[in-house]
């Protein structure tokens, strides 16, 4: 499992994830990666997808870890 901190936050993410991490890393804003953040903090994870529709989910752990992995589009 690879790992990248974005904007201070160490995530954990498989190979399948990359375009998610690049996306919250060099594509959304500060307030926006900041804002996913916060939500999963307090909910547990959040799903989003990025600006190519390739969806997503960023899942913190009762640890405390941040995990991002891939879904499918079903909901």
């Amino acid at each position: 499992m690879n790992q990248k901190i974005i904007r201070g936050y160490k995530v954990s993410y498989k190979d399948a994830a990359a375009k998610g991490i690049e996306h919250l890393s060099y594509t959304l804003s500060y307030e926006e990666t900041d804002s996913l953040f916060n939500n999963a903090r307090i909910s547990g994870k959040i799903k989003f997808e990025d600006r190519y529709g390739r969806n997503f989910i960023l899942v913190r752990e009762s640890s405390g870890k941040y995990i991002l992995k891939t879904r499918s589009s079903w909901f």
